[in-house]
């Protein structure tokens, strides 16, 4: 097994955990069925048979595995309490569902340290971060010396003392660090310089590429080319100690040092502050938005405050947050406000790190005391970050796990081998090539519909009505004609002259002569002709004329040096590619709005739009060819055809005794009879005729808008995955991958180029989204010297093979609930067919003679949320629907969570896994509507938010309030009405209502 392999997923043991445990696959049973009066089971110590099942049938761990870790300790439930929990699991139909029970584990576990499993993985955990711990103490006590004045200009390592003397060394024998690394992007990932700081001395690095100039060095990276701070010329490798680290952002510190690419040895572990300030006062994506506006006033995060304070004063059910003190003991991840959060004084200048991103290596030797120095002084400012943040944070984390675990997650290790370069260069030459052949089915689809030009068929074209159809005119200079004589010398207009040698051609010539078919031919007659109007073309010729505006866009200059012939500039991300590979969404064309993004046409809309200011200038939507459009995804789908759609427009405008339109005549001649009448009232009336009509009762979505001034149809938005409100930019997202799979989003039937283009995209989204930050991906080879003798003597070594590793960049706590941040391993998803690139994680191989080894829990957060409600409900395992659901459903049943959840809410059970995590994580009812909006693009925004109320009632209950003295007092005196429940609590609107009448 790798020593160093991490996983890449936080998983931090909990005591209890263990005595929940239950696997949810075995043979069935039906012991819940039974009443704890019946004699069934009475204590966890009694077997049913020989297993050990709780008194609500949920089997529990074997008799020797019970006795080895709670050693025999015996739990006595109340008859009380067991009943409370049958009559709770009655109510949610899951008492006396058949229950699964697995053959008792009978293993000899290793000595348990302390007198229970809290004290036990308490010991673990401070046995191993003890060396770590005593480092960074280490540094927190210690003041360091001044920054020196001066830097050597020298590869390598130099240490300098207190009086400034400087002294080449290996690398920096201490025991605790602050180190900081500085690249220069222009030359790759290889590192430039470094800077480290220890109690007693500081530390600095230069590589060879910045004191040596070449014409070129090598793109691929070894480990000479990296940091050694644990390895020097004449120390042997098994001289290995635990040191510590300490870096903001330090994960990007420790890719460029040279031992943590080696397969074994190192015992180095880093501790970042960035990642411990997220865990102190850390910030969510939304506040940092707020954070930023209110401090640097950014205009996107100005907009979002406005919005976020709209929101809230037109809540009327909670008064508006009016405190914004959160933004003065909190920042950004930076380590500019960081140090300006936790030190103050001076702001750090950070100028000189733009001669890393954007200047060359010259440019470095050039300043290079001065960029020592910059570096020197983030070194200096994380060390005084650092010594503010440790005691914070562990007094806000105290538990060692917590330390240890963001060691260990720090030191992640991810082997690869010759297929890593096989799979980058296979994945980008797949990617090119299907890019290329959907290019090809784009251009074939502009070129038909240029075709509609012709007896203008693209007015009754669904998607192409509304492009530029405009023509170019043919432009020719003036051809000089001078006046001509006749034979009696008089002047002959030019005119006549056409006229004359038109009548000539009309006149029947006869057969031709010999003397006429030796003549030159007419075709080439005709090609001398044309090279004579060479010289009435105008100066700058001009871009396909002739041709609709929109077919000129996508086409290039003759004068463009990449010029190729047709439309070669098209691509997903123009306007009019969704338009030509005539996509539908649900049957309905789609179409884009200037003001609301993408969205679709559906047609049945009935009353006049309002006047769009064009004068009437602008195409007519061909909204019958919509209607027939529609009434045939009908028809191939097996749906009902909309009732609406029958009765078309004109219909309801024919003069007949029947007609709609004189109901309509009647209502308007009340309202201009009424002129004198009530302001109000006409308005009323007149809004109420006026939107009748207004949305289609067949169709219910995003919409519609009526702001769109369509005739004969509604516009309606697509689903946004941020909410309603915001537009869409491009069907072709990735968030529409879904929609592309289940057939709602699709394209037209007209031919087979517009669905093999969508289908092409289906097909790269992945790489297209992710193949820079994979293709960027640092990765170390390691020659065979410097790979352990157990993979060198291995029988399935190779020594055509090469073995390299990557170590992925993850912040430990990225996040405020310390969840560990990395933007491509855990993100990566699991390999499919049709996804260029999404083996990304198979590439990922251990070396011979070693091996992977996986370990999960099992839905961790969904038990650790079971084991804390049980413990306070009534102290029994399974006694909550909650826990019940978790620990013995099953999905064959419909009895587990994740299916309970979506039957309940109407969802497939791949999205009720989102809603259960995100409900345990604290999210709230609106963020079940954004999502039960974005699952279902059918529900309008009231039945989301019933359905979401419906969700959090069922599973989170209602808040309710007991009323102190003073609150009992304000009912009495103000008379205002409550409902109570039985035991005297009140609803949080009775609350509310009870503080505004106060308040008055």
């Amino acid at each position: 097994m790798l020593e160093k392999m991490g996983c890449l997923a936080r998983r931090t043991p909990l005591a209890g955990l263990l005595a929940a445990r239950v696997p949810l696959r075995g043979s069935s049973g039906s012991s819940a069925s039974r009443l704890p009066g019946e004699g069934a089971v009475q204590s966890p110590g009694v077997a049913l048979g020989q297993q050990r099942v709780n008194p609500l049938g949920i089997q529990m761990l074997s008799k020797g595995l019970h006795e080895q870790i709670f050693r025999g300790a015996q739990m006595h439930h109340s008859e009380e309490d067991i009943q409370k929990s049958v009559e709770h699991l009655q109510r949610h139909d899951l008492w006396g569902k058949e229950t699964s029970t697995v053959p008792d584990v009978e293993l000899q576990l290793p000595h348990i340290y302390g007198a229970n499993l809290d004290e036990h993985f308490r010991i673990l955990a401070q046995k191993q971060s003890l060396p770590y711990l005593e480092a960074a103490k280490e540094l927190l006590q210690s003041e360091i010396s001044p920054v020196p004045q001066e830097w050597a200009w020298a590869v390598g390592w130099t240490r300098y003392g207190p009086n400034g003397e400087m002294k080449t060394v290996d690398f920096p024998d201490e025991r605790a660090l602050v180190f900081d690394v500085e690249v220069c992007m222009e030359e790759g990932h290889c590192p430039t310089l470094a800077v480290a700081v220890s109690p007693s001395a500081w530390y600095s690095w230069c590589s060879k590429r910045l004191l040596e100039q070449r014409y070129t060095w090598c793109s691929q990276l070894t480990l000479s080319d990296l940091i050694p701070l644990e390895l020097g010329s004449n120390c042997p490798k098994q001289n290995w100690q635990e040191k510590l680290v300490v870096g903001h952002n330090v994960s990007f510190d420790r890719a460029h040092i040279k031992e943590q690419y080696l397969i074994e040895g190192s015992r180095m572990r880093f501790l970042d502050t960035m990642s411990m300030h997220m865990a102190i006062s850390g910030l969510s994506g939304f506040q940092r938005s707020l954070w930023m506006a209110a401090k640097h006033g950014k205009r996107k995060g100005q907009h979002q405050v406005q919005e976020h304070i709209k929101k809230m004063r037109s809540k009327t059910d909670g008064p508006a947050i009016a405190l914004w003190d959160w933004v003065d003991i909190s920042s950004i991840n930076n380590l500019v406000d960081v140090h300006a959060l936790y030190v103050g004084g001076q702001p750090l200048e950070k100028e000189a790190r733009e001669l890393f991103v954007k200047g060359s290596m010259n440019d470095i030797r050039n300043n290079f005391q001065d960029l020592m120095r910059y570096c020197a002084l983030d070194v200096q400012a994380t060390h005084e970050v650092f010594q503010e943040q440790l005691p914070l944070f562990m007094k806000r984390c105290p538990h060692p796990v917590t330390f240890a675990g963001m060691l260990e997650m720090g030191a992640c290790y991810l082997p690869v081998n010759q297929n890593w370069e096989r799979y980058l260069d296979e994945a980008q030459a797949t990617y090119e090539e299907l890019q290329k052949e959907m290019k090809k089915s784009l251009m074939n689809l502009a070129d038909e519909a240029c075709q509609l030009l012709h007896e203008e068929r693209y007015k009754d074209d669904p998607w192409l009505w509304d492009l530029e159809w405009d023509l170019q005119e043919f432009k020719q200079k003036k051809k000089k004609t001078g006046k001509k004589k006749n034979q009696d010398g008089d002047d002959v207009p030019p005119k006549a002259v056409e006229k004359a040698s038109m009548l000539e051609w009309q006149e029947d010539p006869g057969p031709p002569t010999e003397e006429e078919e030796q003549n030159t031919p007419d075709s080439r007659l005709c090609l001398d002709h044309l090279k004579e109007t060479v010289t009435l073309q105008p100066k700058r010729i001009q871009h396909l004329p002739g041709h609709p505006g929109w077919y000129r866009k996508l086409c290039p200059r003759l004068d463009d040096p990449c010029w190729v012939p047709g439309p070669s500039l098209i691509s997903l991300q123009m306007r009019v590619t969704p338009k030509l590979m005539r996509l539908t969404w649900d049957g309905f064309p789609l179409h884009y709005s200037e003001k609301f993004g993408w969205g679709y046409l559906v047609p049945g809309r009935k009353e006049r739009p309002a006047e769009d200011g064009l004068g009437g200038q602008s195409p007519s939507c061909p909204f019958r060819v919509i209607e027939h459009l529609y009434q045939e995804h009908c028809k191939e789908k097996g749906k009902e055809q909309p009732v609406s759609l029958e009765a078309s427009l004109e219909e309801d405008l024919i003069l007949t005794e029947n007609s709609t339109f004189w109901q309509k005549v009647e209502e308007f001649s009340h309202l201009e009879a009424d002129g004198n009448a009530d302001p109000a009232a006409k308005s009323s009336r007149q809004d109420e005729v006026g939107s009748a009509g207004s949305h289609p009762e067949y169709h219910h979505g995003n919409g519609p808008y009526n702001d769109v001034n369509i005739p004969g149809c509604w516009f309606f938005r697509l689903p946004h995955k941020d909410g309603n409100d915001n537009s869409v930019g491009s069907p072709f997202a990735k968030d529409f991958l879904p929609k592309m799979e289940d057939g709602t989003l699709q394209a037209g039937t007209r031919g087979s180029d517009g669905t093999r283009a969508l289908e092409i995209n289906k097909k790269i989204s992945f790489w297209r989204n992710a193949h820079k930050r994979i293709s960027s991906q640092m990765v170390v080879w390691l020659k065979k010297g410097e790979l352990p003798r157990a993979v060198t003597r291995h029988p399935d070594y190779g020594e055509e093979s090469s073995y390299g590793a990557i170590l992925p960049q993850v912040v430990t706590a990225g996040t405020i609930t310390r969840r560990a941040v990395e933007p491509t391993w855990l993100t990566a998803s699991n390999a499919r067919a049709d996804r260029v690139g999404s083996e990304l994680k198979a590439m990922v191989q251990a070396p011979p003679g070693y091996h992977l080894v996986g370990a999960d829990v099992d839905s961790q957060e969904l038990w650790i949320a079971a084991v804390l409600g049980e413990a306070h409900f009534a102290g029994i395992h399974g006694s909550t629907a909650f826990g019940w659901m978790t620990l013995q459903g099953k999905k064959s049943h419909g009895t587990d969570l994740h299916s309970k959840t979506a039957s309940m809410v109407g969802i497939s059970r791949e999205h009720a896994k989102v809603f259960n995590y995100g409900r345990i994580y604290g999210a709230g009812q609106p963020f079940a509507e954004r999502l039960l909006m974005q699952f279902n693009h059918r529900l309008m925004q009231q039945q989301a938010s019933e359905k979401a109320h419906q969700m959090y009632a069922s599973t989170k209950g209602i808040r309710r309030c007991l009323l102190s003295e003073e609150g009992e007092w304000l009912v009495k005196e103000l008379r205002v009405p409550v409902e109570r429940e039985a035991d005297g609590s009140v609803s949080l609107q009775d609350v509310r209502r009870i503080h505004r009448e106060a308040g008055k």
